[in-house]
């Protein structure tokens, strides 16, 4: 547990520049949404920032990765990690912790942004943190599935098919059909997308719970790939 906590600290300290362009990126949306400060904020420009900035993390948290395998391969660093007695398993995994570390910390200074521009709009705050939490679970099911597609495609066609994943379904609107619920990522999506600052608006705990169980299938996916994968290979 100690080399998956090191790598994942590893991990998050590479990405230290990742992590503060996005933070900075959302306290400056919040304050431009907010009109800097001038004006009351107008509801529906609130909604907007909360389910854009959702989604940016999810695909931000889908980037990181996607890119994690390529980047150390490139380096030669991942032969150095594997040789120390780490499993390719607990590799995976760390960085996998790694990125919903960083997401952790995005989906806090986010809920903050949201509560501080829904009072503003005069707008109840109840429901801002349990956003926070739907985007915690987004980003691991979209990070899980980034990093499985990443140990045989190249980064960028794994975000891409990421993206296609979790978008192309809601073009055919399952919300009422059995399988719905299944569609890795999706309901947790949906659930942002009806966030609406209303009074009988309530988490759908169920579509977290399968988020992240179907972000720990992906990861053992990834864990079964990744042990046929030749990281030897140098690549470009």
């Amino acid at each position: 547990m100690m080399a998956i906590s090191l790598i994942a600290q590893n991990f998050v300290r590479e990405n230290r520049w990742p992590i503060l362009i996005l933070s900075v990126w959302i306290v400056f949306t919040t304050v431009v949404t907010a009109g800097f400060g001038r004006e009351r904020v107008a509801p529906d420009d609130v909604i907007f920032f909360v389910q854009q900035q959702a989604v940016y993390i999810c695909a931000f948290s889908a980037f990181l990765a996607a890119n994690a395998i390529h980047n150390e391969r490139k380096s030669r660093r991942i032969l150095l990690v594997l040789s120390k007695a780490v499993s390719r398993s607990e590799y995976l995994l760390a960085v996998l912790i790694g990125t919903l570390t960083m997401t952790a910390v995005y989906a806090v200074l986010f809920a903050a942004c949201c509560t501080w521009l829904a009072h503003r709009a005069a707008l109840p705050t109840g429901g801002v943190w349990f956003v926070a939490v739907l985007v915690i679970a987004g980003s691991a099911i979209a990070a899980a599935v980034g990093l499985f597609f990443s140990t045989f495609l190249n980064p960028y066609l794994a975000i891409a098919l990421t993206v296609t994943m979790f978008a192309a379904p809601g073009l055919a609107h399952p919300e009422h059909r059995p399988w719905f619920r299944l569609i890795p990522g999706l309901p947790v999506l949906l659930d942002v997308l009806h966030f609406r600052f209303r009074a009988g608006w309530t988490m759908d705990w169920g579509a977290v719970v399968i988020a992240v169980l179907e972000a720990a299938l992906f990861w053992g996916l990834a864990v079964v790939v990744f042990a046929y994968r030749d990281i030897a290979v140098p690549v470009e």
